[in-house]
């Protein structure tokens, strides 16, 4: 052999081999090979003699450092790094193909570092795993970029200052020895908190809608429809309580209803961008109900087996070669209607779009004889089986695809054109006059949703989704004077801001500038992992714990834990990336007053209890209270006089349904991953359980 090709991983190892002759030997490091050691800081920190920066204030001057990261070979790669030198030794020319990101030119750098073939190593960078760009890339080789790598060393040094400086004072002051705190997984934190405290502060008001079924006015006419009073006069109809309803409705009753306004226009639904990293994950969460560490997982066996191009991306360019190819097959599989006559090009929301060049796409849009593209099913679940790869890639494998397949294909299609009939109705009562309006929707031609089978909301529609009226409104003149069939008064209270789905909370991390498209799936796995929040029917809650770390972090540490910060943070790393600035100022820049603030806090702020209260229940072996206490395997009961009494048990939290299999109380439980669902307490002589309350009937 004349050459070794080092990959992170076996799939992507062994679909490169597809491509290549006999002369190339594939070969993966298993992922990182070298790391900050585990069990200790791994940083030499030095302060620079005789300069100095200026705090965030401007007013007073503090330290500059320097930082050498101790790297180690990874415990379990010492048996992959000596396999790697005994191949390297034995060929021409060694082909670093790692990942196109920070995170995989990290890699190649740490694997250069260990194998130091001085003019043998060579990096190549493609973005999808097919046999024209392998061999492209093997014509354009380069040199590691050292921009790359020292933006990835910035943020794992960076993290690893804030964990293991910011730990310990943890342990001291909440005296839990199991704590840890992230320098962007905290934010995260904060903005749960933040909107929790918002729903615990807000007051709901009551208020009433009114709505008209109506129809025309001809015998046995069945073609009914809904219209929502709105006008009340000339003032808004704004209806506060049952007595003002029940007013408004004895007047109703008795109205003549008469069509006083018809206006009908055009309207357009535009498709979306092609995937980034974000955008993938919140659709996965919004119409599959996966979990970001999920999706990205099934990204992940999608790009290594060379059927999307890389998943770790916040651009929404798409090669002109892919555009040519997904219009040639819109064109074939649906007709030349649903082909606009210029490809549609989507501007990159990015900031920086460094990790890729190009949205997730599949790597080929391929026409199979077999399958009507143009017939889908209804239900979701059938919506994202469409079998357009085989079935060796797995379940989550197939419908991601077809996620990713249908978004990719639908953003070159013409946009969907609906007619919209807005119909205004006055109401003549006896004493005044009331007004109310029907708002009706018409497809004319579904464009791009013609891949999703019905008409298809996009994820600000399903986050935002409201109680708008849409109606199939039968053929209106004006003055024509209508029937009512019935109204139907609704009680109303204003709602408080709704608690964050992983989706939502991807797209305020992205919209606020906090982790990069590679974070996000580690940022919501790490924060529940450390009991500070727990998702309970798909909604973040914060635990008492994540509460009062929040709390003492954002008090002692407020500018390091301020979203803009952590933001501008971010930015700066991007601007390491691009050659912009220079990686150990950023960090000396951060580290000096954090360390500072550090030393002050450990001597001056006061130790904190997580408060999570005492119950009725008395000790069995001394009589006095059980209180609720927390470990980081989750809340205990123990007696109040621990450490005198040492009497602990199991905590039973009561979800307040009976079971309707056998009348036992229904109780939280969790599964062995943490997922929460509601068990009756009888188990295992009753075995009913349900993931959500309603589902208990």
């Amino acid at each position: 052999m004349s050459n070794l090709i080092i990959v992170e991983s076996p799939t992507k190892a062994r679909t490169l081999s597809r491509f290549l002759e006999n002369d190339y030997v594939i070969t993966a490091t298993m992922g990182h090979i070298r790391d900050l050691p585990e069990k200790k800081l791994g940083i030499e920190i030095n302060e620079i003699q005789n300069s100095k920066l200026k705090d965030q204030n401007n007013n007073e001057l503090l330290k500059t450092y320097n930082f050498i990261p101790q790297y180690q070979i990874i415990g379990g790669r010492k048996a992959s790094v000596k396999e790697l030198k005994e191949k390297a030794s034995h060929v021409e020319k060694v082909i670093l193909a790692t990942d196109p990101d920070r995170e995989g030119e990290a890699i190649a750098w740490h694997v250069n570092s260990i194998l130091t073939k001085s003019g043998k190593l060579r990096r190549i960078v493609f973005h999808e795993i097919t046999e024209a760009a392998i061999k492209e890339a093997l014509l354009h080789p380069r040199e590691i970029d050292m921009m790359l790598v020292d933006a990835q060393q910035a943020r794992r040094i960076l993290d690893r200052l804030v964990g293991y400086k910011l730990s310990p004072l943890l342990w001291n002051k909440l005296n839990k020895r199991w704590l840890s705190a992230g320098r962007v997984q905290s934010v995260a934190v904060r903005l749960i908190v933040d909107r929790e405290r918002e729903i615990e502060a807000f007051k709901s008001i009551e208020f009433w809608q009114i709505d008209a079924k109506l129809s025309k006015n001809i015998p046995k006419s069945e073609e009914s429809f809904s219209a929502r009073l709105i006008k009340i006069g000339e003032k808004r109809a704004e209806i506060k309580n049952k007595e003002e309803a029940d007013g408004i409705y004895l007047k109703l009753k008795t109205a003549i209803y008469k069509v006083i306004n018809l206006e009908s226009k055009e309207m357009k639904r535009y498709p979306s961008a092609p995937f980034t990293t974000s955008t993938m994950q919140q659709a996965a969460s919004n119409r599959l109900g996966w979990s970001a560490k999920r999706t990205i997982k099934a990204a992940q066996s999608l790009y290594e087996e060379g059927y999307i191009t890389y998943h770790r991306t916040d651009s929404t360019n798409i090669a002109i070669e892919a555009i040519s190819s997904a219009r040639e097959f819109i064109g074939m599989a649906y007709g030349n209607n649903y082909l606009p006559v210029q490809p549609k090009i989507y501007k990159t929301k990015s900031k920086v779009a460094q990790e890729a060049h190009e949205a997730i796409r599949p790597t080929r849009m391929v026409m199979l004889a077999h399958q009507d593209f143009t017939q889908f099913s209804t239900t979701q679940e059938e919506q994202f089986k469409l079998k357009l790869i085989p079935e060796t890639v797995g379940r989550d494998g197939q419908m991601l695809y077809s996620l990713i397949w249908r978004r990719f294909l639908s953003s070159q299609m013409n946009e969907a054109v609906f007619e919209q009939t807005n119909v205004d109705i006055e109401a003549d009562t006896v004493s005044e006059k009331m007004f109310f309006r029907a708002v009706g929707e018409r497809l004319k031609f579904n464009g791009w949703l013609v891949l999703f089978g019905k008409v298809h909301k996009s994820e600000e529609e399903i986050e935002n989704e409201n109680e708008e009226l849409i109606n199939n409104i039968p053929k209106l003149n004006p003055q024509e004077i209508l029937r009512l069939i019935e109204l139907l008064p609704r009680q109303k209270f204003t709602q408080p801001p709704a608690r964050f789905t992983e989706a939502t909370l991807i797209k305020i991390l992205e919209e606020r500038g906090i982790g990069r498209p590679s974070t996000y799936a580690p940022i919501i796995s790490t924060i529940q992992d450390r009991k500070y929040v727990e998702k309970i029917e798909k909604k973040f809650h914060p635990t008492d714990l994540g509460k009062t770390v929040n709390d003492f972090l954002v008090k002692h540490f407020p500018l390091i834990f301020d979203i803009n910060f952590t933001a501008k943070l971010e930015d700066e790393l991007d601007d390491v990336a691009n050659g912009q600035l220079n990686w150990k100022s950023v960090v000396s820049e951060f580290y000096s007053p954090f360390i500072k603030k550090i030393d002050q806090v450990f001597k001056e702020a006061e130790k904190v209890k997580v408060d999570l209260g005492t119950t009725d229940e008395k000790c069995p072996q001394c009589g006095n209270t059980l209180a609720i206490r927390l470990s980081k395997y989750g809340k205990f009961l123990a007696c109040s006089t621990f450490p005198d009494c040492k009497f602990t048990k199991n905590l039973i939290e009561k979800a307040g349904i009976k079971c309707p299999k056998c009348n036992g109380e229904m109780i939280v439980k969790k599964t062995r991953m943490g997922k929460q669902f509601y068990g009756c307490e009888n188990y295992p002589t009753c075995t009913f359980a349900a993931w959500k309350k309603e589902d208990i009937k």
